[in-house]
């Protein structure tokens, strides 16, 4: 898929709620391919320190991966934090051959992140879902 496409998913879930601080995709290695940031926010961290983040956050996603035949599959995870409440939702993109991508979150602190992951983004996968595997 091209990254066109990415960056436009990114742009299409920040506009999902106003509490989305940033979206971005991930590769199954941790490399961010496509990032948006809510207009005017003035980000918490350096494109470094967001790459490392990503890299941290599909790690421990795959590490939950080792689990599944006892717990299912992981839909998503939520950690929060002083500043900010994280997501990491794992997504396949139909045309990657069944790869796994995740989409990392993050939400301003007063915000029901869970809510808006379970009746705003979620649905935004499934009504596409000739795109995604979710």
């Amino acid at each position: 898929m091209q990254k066109d496409y990415f960056e436009s998913f990114c742009r299409e879930i920040v506009a999902c709620n106003q509490s989305i601080r940033f979206a971005g995709i991930a590769n199954h290695l941790g490399s961010l391919i496509a990032t948006q940031y809510r207009e005017g926010l003035v980000p918490l961290m350096t494109k470094e320190e967001t790459s490392q983040y990503s890299i941290q956050a599909v790690l421990r996603a795959a590490t939950r991966e080792d689990f599944e035949s006892k717990i299912g599959r992981l839909e998503y995870s939520i950690g929060k934090y002083e500043k900010l409440i994280r997501a990491t939702v794992p997504i396949i993109f139909s045309a990657n051959e069944g790869k796994r991508f995740y989409l990392l979150l993050s939400f301003d602190t007063d915000s029901d992140a869970k809510s808006i992951v379970d009746k705003k983004v979620l649905p935004y996968l499934a009504k596409n879902k000739e795109n995604f595997i979710i």
